[in-house]
């Protein structure tokens, strides 16, 4: 291809680019599509999301959050947007941010039994039993509910662990104190 051809492609031909390499696994290209959709159109939250897919795989987790953060900006109703910036944020440590951004993914999707798993495992590195059994609680609910047997069943036996660590009961984690 020819650097004239390159640039007359839109943002969204950049994009569909990006997506075609990452299905073949080609991060690189993928990535690089990806910013020259970004440097077209900063708004174009797919590309800005895309992009922070891919920098979390590298792992390169401080790039990904600002593509995160730029998604969210873009369009800061978006569950998974506010849950893929929690997760890498509690990657490198900023857990405020995680909790956060788990706090907006459920806020926008109280049914997002990830962001309820996740969260749990915020709160138990900080042993915080009472939130940790909480928020399994609320995952298990939610995977059954999607028939995900095995996401549950994972939740079920971190509850059991959890309530025999912090000495809690699962009826005593039902509800969190206002």
């Amino acid at each position: 291809m020819s650097d004239e051809n390159n640039s007359e492609k839109t943002a969204e031909q950049w994009f569909e680019e990006g997506l075609q390499a990452g299905r073949i696994g080609d991060n690189r290209t993928s990535m690089e599509a990806y910013k020259k959709a970004v440097e077209l159109d900063p708004d174009h939250f797919r590309a800005q999301f895309n992009l922070g897919i891919r920098y979390g795989k590298i792992p390169m987790n401080v790039q990904a959050a600002k593509c995160f953060k730029e998604a969210i900006r873009i369009k800061p109703e978006d569950a998974m947007a506010h849950y893929s910036l929690a997760v890498v944020s509690n990657l490198i440590g900023e857990t405020d941010n995680a909790f956060h951004h788990y706090a907006e993914a459920l806020r926008i999707n109280p049914k997002f039994g990830k962001a309820h798993s996740n969260l749990a495992m915020v709160h138990y590195s900080l042993k915080r039993g009472l939130e940790t059994v909480h928020h399994l609680l609320k995952a298990v609910e939610i995977f059954e509910e999607l028939g995900d047997t095995r996401m549950s069943d994972n939740a079920k036996d971190l509850i059991k662990e959890c309530c025999r660590e912090f000495k809690l009961t699962e009826e005593e984690c039902k509800t969190l104190p206002s």
